[in-house]
């Protein structure tokens, strides 16, 4: 009887602060290959995005117009190289950010968004009509 009240009571708060919740409308940036097989691209390491350094492997950003920056892995003999990419990011999206070389020799890249898909369980917000 007084574990039937518990759960009951568990439940009842679990649905009272699902209530409260606002709904999540984030989205990731991840420096990994989506497509493994594509040989001229290589993993990044997102070092900043609008300015604002990371040490995060998966980094949560808002929705909007953002400027990533990155570092490509170093090639022997060579200094390690940064870019920035731009990207119009949509709410519930995980983009897929790698570094495009000519070949794994030349140390000059660029910054590509490799794959971008959906968060599952996120909902954007609706488009308000207008």
């Amino acid at each position: 009887m007084a574990k039937t009240r518990l759960a009951i009571g568990l439940l009842t708060a679990a649905s009272l602060l699902a209530g409260c919740a606002t709904p999540f409308q984030g989205s990731f940036l991840v420096g990994e290959r989506f497509f493994k097989a594509r040989m001229d691209t290589q993993p990044v390491i997102i070092l900043s995005v609008d300015g604002r350094d990371t040490t995060q492997r998966r980094v949560l950003v808002d929705p909007g117009a953002r400027l990533v920056r990155v570092q490509a892995p170093p090639v022997p003999g060579a200094p390690s190289e940064t870019a920035t990419l731009k990207i119009d990011v949509k709410p519930c999206m995980t983009y897929y950010i790698v570094a495009v070389r000519p070949n794994r020799l030349t140390a000059a890249f660029t910054p590509a968004v490799d794959h971008a898909e959906p968060i599952g369980g996120c909902t954007p917000p609706a488009k308000s009509p207008g």
